[in-house]
C-alpha cells in the first residue's frame, strides 16, 4: 500500500516538528555538550594573558579546558612538539585533561607569571570547595607545547594538619616511607 503524496508530506512534517519540539535534533551547536557545571568562581578576578608565545598558548589551553565540549585531540596534534608527543602521546594528554581537569571546571585564570622565557605558570581558581591549580606550560622555539603539567596549590584552606605524636612516644623520627 502506497501513501498519497499529501499524506507523506503531512507525516514527514509532523515527525520533523515533533523531533524539534522534543529536542531530538542533531544540531552541531548543541550536540555533545557537557552538562552545566555551574558559574565561574566570583571570589577571584580573571586576568589577561600577555601577548607572548607561551602566554597565547596558555590562554588557548585554559580556553580548551573551560570549553563547552570535550577537548578534541585533533586540535592538539599540530600544537604539541614531536619530542613531547614521544614522551606523552597526544591522545593520553587530552584524555588526562578531559578526565582529571574538566570535571572541576569552570576555572578562572587568577594569576599568570613567566619565570623564564617560553615558560608560563597560570594559577587556575576553581570554585571555593576545590584547591587552585598551577598549570605549567613550556613552548619550544617553534611555539609548540614542549612541556605541560599541573599541580594542586597547597593553601591554608586545603593543607591537612599533621597528626600530633604522643609525647610519651620514645621512638626516633622516621626519615623515609615505610620506616
Amino acid at each position: 500500500m502506497q501513501l498519497s503524496k499529501t499524506r507523506t508530506i503531512l507525516l514527514t512534517t509532523f515527525t520533523a516538528v515533533t523531533l524539534s519540539l522534543t529536542g531530538c535534533v542533531a544540531d552541531p551547536e548543541i550536540a555533545d555538550t557537557l552538562p552545566d557545571r555551574g558559574s565561574a568562581p566570583t571570589h577571584v578576578e580573571e586576568i589577561s594573558f600577555p601577548d607572548t608565545e607561551v602566554g597565547n598558548m596558555s590562554e588557548w589551553i585554559v580556553n580548551e579546558i573551560n570549553g563547552t565540549r570535550s577537548i578534541n585531540k585533533q586540535d592538539w596534534y599540530p600544537l604539541v612538539s614531536p619530542e613531547m608527543s614521544e614522551e606523552i602521546p597526544v591522545d593520553s594528554l587530552v584524555g588526562t585533561i578531559n578526565s582529571e581537569l574538566r570535571p572541576s571546571l569552570p576555572f578562572v585564570p587568577a594569576e599568570y607569571t613567566e619565570p623564564e622565557e617560553n615558560y608560563g605558570v597560570t594559577r587556575l581558581a576553581p570554585d571555593l570547595t576545590s584547591a587552585p591549580l598551577d598549570l605549567h606550560v613550556q613552548v619550544d622555539d617553534t611555539g609548540r607545547i614542549s612541556d605541560l603539567w599541573y599541580e594542586e596549590v597547597v593553601t591554608d584552606a586545603n593543607q591537612q594538619e599533621e597528626p600530633v605524636e604522643d609525647a610519651d612516644d620514645d621512638s626516633a623520627p622516621s626519615d623515609g616511607l615505610g620506616q
